[in-house]
C-alpha cells in the first residue's frame, strides 16, 4: 500500500511540474467527490482521545501511572500467584521435616470376620459325626442292658441328660466351625527416633534452604514481571504518541487540502495540487488506523500482564502522559556501582546461593546412611476372639529399643553421596553462571541507556530543525516560491522525525526501566513509591 501511494504521489508531482501554473479551466476535472471526502471524518475512532486540547475528556478519565500498574500486576497476575503457591508448598516441606523431631504415635483398631476353609472344617465335622454315632451306640447298649436288669429312675435320668448334653455340645461345635470367626484387635504404638546419623538435622536444613530458595525465585518472578509491565506500559505511551503524530499529520493535510481547493476555485492552483493533498490525507488516515490498532494492542498486552478481567483495560482508564526528561535521566550511571548493586539485590543470585546451601546440606544428609538408627518403641495390644469388647486385663504391653545398622548396600550409599557432591558442584557453577549473566545484563542495559540518551539528543535536535524547515517550506509554497514535491518531502520528513523522537523518548524510559530491573532495585523502588489509591478502583 505504501509503495502504491508513493508511485501515485510521484506521478502527481511530475504532472504538477509539467503543467506549471495551469489554470483550473485547463483541467476540467470534477472535484466534488474530493471536497466531500475532504470534509468527511476519518474512519474509526480512538476510545481515548490523546489531543492535548481536549481537557474535558481527560478530566473524565482515570490516569494509570506505572507504579499502580505494577502493583496491580503483582496482585493479580496468575503466573505470580502460581509462584506464591509454590512458595507455600516448600513452606509445608519445612513443617514436614520438623515433624521428625517429634514422637510418632499410632492407634490401630481391627475388627474382622474369618471363614475357615473346607480343608479345616471337613475333618472336624467327621470327628463330630463319629461322636454322634458313638452316643447312639451307647444309648443302644444301655437299652439292651436294661432288658436284663431294670435300672433305677435316677440312672435313666442320668443317661438321658448325658446323651442330650453331648448332642448339644456337638451341635454348638458345628455352628462354631461353620460360622465366621469374629475378632477385634486394638493396638497403640509409640516410637521416637533417638539417633539417625544426623539425617533429621540436615533434612531440616535442606527444607529451610529450599523454602528460602523458593522465596527468592518468587521475588525473581516479581522482578521480571515488573520489567515486563514497565516495557508494556511505555509501549502504550509510544503507541499513543504515534496516534497523536498521525492526527497532527491529518490536520495538516486537511488544512492544505482546503486551501488548495480554495485556490483552485480562484484559479491560482492546479487540480494536481488538490489531488496531491487528497492522496496524502488518505495516507495519513491509513497511518492513523495502524497507530490506533497498535495502541489498542499495547493496551491489551498491558492488561494481560496486570491480570485484568477479560484481558482488556477499562475504557475509563488511560495511561499517564509520557513525562518530560529530567537532567537525571540524561546522566550516565557508574558501571561498577551498578554491577555491585545488582550483585547485592538480584533475587536470582540469592536463589542460586540458597540452592548451594541446600546442596551442601544434602551431601551431609547422605553421609547419615552410614550411621546407625536408634529408636525407642512402646506398644500396647489387646485382642478379643468372637467378641468386640476390649478388656483391660488382656492388654499386652511392650517396651524396647530398636537399633539398625546397614552393613552393605551394594554401593548404593556411596553412590548417593557422590550424586549429592556433584549436585553441589553444579550449584557452585550455577552461581558463577548467574553472576556472569547479571554482569552482562547490567553492562548491556548501561550500553542501551547511553545509546538511548545520545539518540534522544540527536532526534530532538533533528525534529526541531525538520519542523522549522517544514514551516519555511509551507510559507514558500504559499508564496509560490516552493514546489509541491518539496512540501510533500518536508511534511514526510517531519512525520518521520516526530515518530523517531517519540521512539527515542520512550526508548530512554525503557532503558532506565531495564537498568533498574537488571540491578534488581525495581523491587525496592516500587515499595517506596507512593500508592495512588484513586486509580483502578
Amino acid at each position: 500500500m505504501d509503495t502504491y501511494l508513493g508511485v501515485l504521489l510521484t506521478a502527481l508531482c511530475m504532472t504538477a511540474i509539467m503543467t506549471g501554473a495551469a489554470s483550473p479551466e485547463d483541467t476540467p476535472t470534477d472535484l466534488a467527490p474530493v471536497e466531500e471526502a475532504m470534509d468527511a471524518p476519518p474512519e474509526g475512532s480512538l476510545k481515548v482521545d490523546v489531543q492535548a486540547g481536549d481537557n474535558s475528556l481527560k478530566a473524565e478519565l482515570q490516569s494509570l501511572d506505572l507504579a499502580t500498574a505494577q502493583r496491580r500486576a503483582l496482585a493479580d497476575n496468575p503466573s505470580l500467584q502460581a509462584a506464591a503457591e509454590r512458595v507455600e508448598q516448600t513452606r509445608q516441606l519445612v513443617w514436614q521435616a520438623r515433624s521428625l523431631y517429634w514422637p510418632q504415635i499410632d492407634l490401630t483398631y481391627t475388627w474382622t470376620y474369618t471363614w475357615l476353609p473346607d480343608a479345616y472344617t471337613d475333618p472336624i465335622n467327621e470327628y463330630l459325626d463319629q461322636g454322634e454315632d458313638l452316643i447312639q451306640e451307647l444309648k443302644k447298649a444301655l437299652t439292651r442292658a436294661a432288658a436284663t436288669r431294670l435300672p433305677t429312675a435316677s440312672q435313666r435320668h442320668t443317661v438321658r441328660t448325658w446323651a442330650q448334653t453331648s448332642e448339644d455340645l456337638i451341635d454348638e461345635a458345628r455352628e462354631l466351625i461353620n460360622d465366621p470367626l469374629e475378632s477385634a484387635t486394638l493396638t497403640m504404638t509409640a516410637g521416637y527416633l533417638v539417633f539417625d546419623g544426623f539425617s533429621r538435622k540436615f533434612t531440616n536444613a535442606m527444607a529451610k534452604h529450599g523454602y528460602k530458595e523458593a522465596q527468592a525465585a518468587e521475588r525473581e518472578g516479581r522482578r521480571i514481571l515488573l520489567d515486563a509491565v514497565a516495557q508494556a506500559y511505555f509501549g502504550v505511551q509510544l503507541a499513543r504518541e504515534q496516534v497523536a503524530i498521525a492526527e497532527a499529520d491529518i490536520a495538516f493535510n486537511e488544512r492544505l487540502l482546503r486551501e488548495a481547493a480554495v485556490r483552485r476555485k480562484a484559479g491560482r492552483a492546479a487540480t494536481s495540487d488538490v489531488l496531491n493533498f487528497e492522496v496524502l490525507l488518505r495516507a495519513a488516515r491509513g497511518s492513523l488506523l495502524k497507530a490506533r490498532r497498535d495502541y489498542e494492542t499495547a493496551r491489551i498486552a498491558l492488561a494481560l500482564l496486570m491480570g485484568m478481567p477479560g484481558g482488556v483495560l477499562p475504557e475509563d482508564i488511560a495511561v499517564a502522559d509520557l513525562r518530560n526528561e529530567t537532567p537525571a535521566d540524561m546522566d550516565a550511571p557508574n558501571a561498577d556501582a551498578m554491577i555491585a548493586q545488582a550483585l547485592a539485590h538480584r533475587p536470582d543470585l540469592e536463589q542460586r546461593e540458597f540452592g548451594l546451601k541446600r546442596a551442601e546440606a544434602a551431601v551431609r544428609e547422605r553421609y547419615s546412611d552410614f550411621g546407625p538408627q536408634v529408636a525407642a518403641v512402646a506398644s500396647a495390644r489387646t485382642q478379643s476372639i468372637n467378641e468386640t469388647a476390649i478388656r483391660e486385663d488382656e492388654i499386652i504391653t511392650t517396651v524396647g529399643v530398636n537399633v539398625a545398622l546397614n552393613l552393605f548396600s551394594g554401593g548404593r550409599r556411596i553412590a548417593r553421596v557422590l550424586e549429592a557432591k556433584h549436585a553441589r558442584r553444579e550449584a557452585e557453577y550455577r552461581i558463577t553462571e548467574t553472576e556472569l549473566k547479571i554482569v552482562g545484563e547490567v553492562r548491556q542495559a548501561l550500553l542501551d541507556l547511553q545509546t538511548a540518551q545520545q539518540v534522544l539528543i540527536l532526534q530532538r535536535g533533528a525534529a526541531e530543525f525538520v519542523e522549522k524547515n517544514r514551516d519555511l517550506v509551507v510559507k514558500e509554497y504559499d508564496a509560490g516560491r516552493a514546489m509541491l514535491v518539496r512540501l510533500n518531502q518536508a511534511q514526510r520528513d517531519l512525520v518521520q522525525a516526530q515518530g523517531q523522537l517519540a521512539q527515542a523518548r520512550v526508548a530512554l524510559q525503557r532503558s532506565w526501566a531495564a537498568l533498574r530491573a537488571a540491578t534488581g532495585v525495581n523491587l525496592t523502588e516500587l515499595n517506596e513509591a507512593p500508592e495512588n489509591e484513586s486509580t483502578m478502583e
